[in-house]
């Protein structure tokens, strides 16, 4: 399996196909068992904010507090988005409990909407959770059984003690977990202090009674009062949840004392005081047990003797993480799990204590003839340089179609111990990308993660290889150099004057005409949520809408919804048309993306054209070919007028919006 030049492997049981399927039907549910899960309860507590009554109990003064009830619910409900956002390994058994505390509580849920949906929202989440509990579990005892007998580790086999230093105790932890927990006692002894504090002034204060002389939308209300010693008439602002609000001129009972003054009835709650204080103490608990398991997993010996081992294959992802693949399988498979290699090891032919014999050390340890141990690289680059770019940014279009392609490769390797397990795993591999070792063998954590979906997943793979391509096809189809090769035209494309003109200033007056008709109350509902999701939705329209290119001497020139960039024709990697999407790539990982077709729609429809592909061949030989670069500058100035109508849209949004709110 391994070449004639590897170290001492021992030969572990493979990872086939079919065993490769077993896990993976077996592991039923985990990509839902992230930390995104936190989302749905969060979901959960705006809808009840939305459609529970204010419900809480009323004594003699009219004046209400929250029930022990509702507080309880409110307070479950925020511990089970902490403990689901820090993944804690109980997770699965708090929506069932939560579930439970709402449902059963006094006065915790009382409208038929904001019950059934607990109940909805709590069972979807308790089945994900268990159901990937369960299949963790089943998937590990495959693998337990598959892996056994124990191999030895690959310096067992050579003969030579373990490289891998243990970890060292998890004090950062354990410091920030206590520090929290004496913040979250802080809380509680303070709202106690503060009640007997508060109790004390009112046996010192007087009782009068005032007058209400009006209030505004919040609740907030004004009252007149006459001091108890004589003397000018005084007013006071008093923030109290009434059962039925006063209007004005209804009498109100009083203590006022010379520091304060406050509704009669309207007594401290240490209530709010102990939820803050158990919300603080949670991440606190979370991060004890998470040192806590750490410590138990220090105590036993690391990487020791011989262990369990499975022999897979692995290809590393878009962003150098590696992707376990089934040893008989395809190559450009899908993964099974993802590997995080953190601590590596390198095999080094000159770094047995004799000094000549081959031996494991540490990667970054410096050994004699070091060099030896490492491949040629793709890419020739200086390690003393300062640019911070990344090697695939400064790479000519082949080089990197080169380089990812033997990114892209799999390998086989020898994977210790498994995932799921209580300890870390042991990854030991030949070199995948440039900067590897000939062979390294890497700490991974013990946790299977997913394969990465969405932008840096597999499609995304697949366009980062198609851009690069298609971009060395456009340069090698170029003209050859010669004096009778012309350079390229400076060239502008941009969307119709109407449609960047009108983008901004139509969607700030849908979003405004949105604000007016569901005319809510209170700060968040009335001005802060309109105003974000107003300025998100005006920016995408005019973004999407208002853009224009200019390609001439100077280089590249893109004019979004609010700003003009500028980029020198050497800052550009790659430009090409892959399925319906235009790339361009700028050195430092930036990426401008525009969709052709409803573009190239929305163009026609007003009169003008746009061709995606010849806008890609333009930059991308302008970006490599010096010699074709545009020998003229164009004089025209971007971002006329959508960028002062799109300003102009979202300052008048937000005026309009902050106007009818306190109006």
């Amino acid at each position: 399996m391994f070449p004639s030049d590897a170290p001492p492997l021992p030969s572990a049981a493979p990872l086939t196909g079919a065993a490769a399927a077993r896990w993976r039907a077996a592991r039923t549910a985990w990509r839902l068992d992230g930390r995104w899960l936190a989302l749905v309860p969060l979901g959960f507590v705006i809808l009840a904010s939305v459609v529970e009554p204010d419900v809480g109990r009323c004594n003699a003064q009219n004046i209400c507090r929250d029930s022990w009830g509702s507080g309880l619910a409110a307070w479950s409900a925020l511990a089970e988005i902490v403990l689901l956002a820090t993944r804690a390994r109980i997770r699965a058994l708090v929506p069932p409990v939560v579930l439970a505390l709402l449902w059963y509580l006094p006065e915790g849920l009382v409208t038929p909407l904001a019950r059934w949906s607990a109940v909805l929202v709590h069972v979807l989440l308790a089945a994900v959770l268990l159901g990937a509990e369960a299949g963790r579990r089943r998937a590990r005892q495959q693998l337990d059984e598959l892996m056994a007998p124990p191999v030895p580790y690959p310096w067992t086999a050579a003969g030579a003690p373990s490289p891998v230093h243990p970890d060292g105790p998890p004090v950062l932890r354990r410091a920030l977990g206590v520090l929290l927990l004496v913040v979250a006692a802080a809380f509680p002894v303070y709202g106690l202090w503060a009640q007997a504090r508060e109790t004390a002034a009112a046996d010192l204060a007087t009782r009068v009674t005032g007058t209400v002389d009006g209030g505004d939308r919040d609740g907030v209300l004004t009252v007149r009062f006459q001091p108890p010693g004589g003397g000018p008439e005084r007013t006071a602002d008093l923030d109290v949840w009434w059962q039925h609000r006063p209007r004005s001129g209804d009498p109100v009972p009083l203590l006022v004392n010379d520091e304060s003054v406050r509704a009669l009835g309207d007594d401290y709650e240490v209530s709010g005081q102990l939820a803050a204080g158990g919300l603080i103490a949670l991440p606190g608990l979370v991060l004890l047990g998470s040192a806590a398991a750490a410590g138990a997993r220090r105590s036993r010996p690391a990487f020791v003797g011989a262990a369990p081992a499975l022999a897979v294959r692995v290809r590393a992802d878009a962003r150098g993480d590696l992707l376990v693949l089934p040893l008989d399988g395809p190559p450009d498979g899908p993964g099974l799990w993802r590997l995080v290699e953190r601590d590596r090891y390198r095999w080094a032919r000159h770094a047995a204590p004799d000094g000549e014999s081959p031996a494991w050390v540490p990667e970054h340890r410096t050994t004699e003839d070091e060099e030896a141990d490492h491949p040629d690289p793709v890419l020739d680059h200086d390690e003393d340089e300062e640019e911070c770019e990344e090697l695939f940014d400064r790479a000519t279009p082949a080089e990197a179609a080169e380089w990812l392609a033997r990114a892209g490769r799999s390998v086989p390797a020898v994977l210790y111990v498994g995932p799921d397990g209580p300890d870390h795993q042991l990854l030991v591999r030949p070199g995948l990308l440039d900067g590897d070792p000939h062979w390294v063998a890497a700490v991974v954590a013990p946790a299977a993660r997913a394969p990465r979906l969405g932008r840096r997943s597999g499609r995304y793979r697949e366009r980062e290889l198609a851009v690069a391509a298609l971009t060395a096809e456009t340069v090698a189809a170029a003209p050859e150099p010669g004096p009778d090769t012309e350079p390229l035209a400076a060239r502008r494309w941009e969307m119709p004057l109407p449609l960047r003109a009108a983008a901004g200033p139509l969607a700030a007056l849908l979003v405004a005409a949105a604000v007016v008709l569901l005319d809510d109350d209170g700060w968040w509902e009335g001005l802060l949520r309109p105003l974000w999701i107003g300025s998100l939705v005006i920016l995408s329209c005019a973004q999407a809408l208002s853009w224009q290119l200019v390609a001439d001497r100077d280089g590249l020139r893109v004019a979004t919804a609010l700003r003009t960039r500028g980029y020198r024709w050497a800052e550009i990697t790659a430009a090409a048309v892959h399925r319906d999407l235009l790339t361009i790539r700028v050195r430092g990982g930036r990426e401008f993306s525009f969709f052709n077709r409803p573009t190239v729609r929305l163009a026609a429809l007003f009169g003008g054209r746009y061709d995606p592909a010849a806008l890609a061949r333009t930059v991308a030989t302008a970006a490599h070919r010096p010699d074709l670069r545009p020998a003229q500058a164009l004089p025209d100035r971007l971002g006329g007028p959508q960028h002062l109508v799109n300003r102009l849209a979202l300052t008048g949004y937000a005026v309009f919006t902050v106007a009818h709110y306190a109006l």
